[in-house]
């Protein structure tokens, strides 16, 4: 191989690999499907207030993105509902089949009889997901699972 062709060949992978990382950078908008259940839950009702309970729960789940991704959620979630109505919180992971990773807080409030709807307010990322910043939401869909929930959610994320 010549020194020309040398050279030329370190330039072309130095601009593929320089390519590949701008195109990983910047906004991604992300709508997927999410199927979760509980794995542990603990559950108290408070000592003399009707209806009241809080509860902390291990859950897992699978999201299904409509670009044809498919991500595990592992994700901590806390109630404190009266009746079946009030706030929660969690945080959760989920991870791609290539390993990259978005990490979440979410808020939201239950209504008793509703279905679920919470924000979502990204912590990091890992992989494509490096440096992840920004926000999200999901609302439950009404199914006749028994034993799990069902919910669809997007992502507005930027990347540097």
């Amino acid at each position: 191989m010549s020194k020309h062709m040398s050279s030329t060949a370190v330039v072309l992978a130095v601009l593929a690999f320089t390519l590949g990382q701008r195109a990983a950078a910047g906004e991604h908008n992300l709508e997927f499907k999410l199927v979760v259940k509980a794995v542990e839950v603990k559950s108290l009702d408070a000592p003399n207030v009707e209806g009241q309970s809080v509860a902390l729960m291990k859950m897992h789940g699978v999201a299904f993105f409509k670009d044809g991704r498919v991500a595990s959620k592992d994700f901590i979630y806390n109630s404190d509902l009266n009746k079946g109505s009030g706030p929660y919180f969690g945080y959760s992971t989920y991870q791609f089949e290539d390993g990259s990773t978005i990490t979440a807080r979410f808020v939201g409030t239950q209504r008793a009889g509703q279905p679920a709807h919470g924000e979502y307010t990204v912590l990091s990322g890992s992989g494509v997901y490096a440096g992840a910043k920004g926000s999200g939401s999901f609302d439950g869909v009404a199914h006749k699972l028994t034993g799990a929930n069902l919910l669809s959610g997007k992502f507005s994320i930027t990347t540097p």
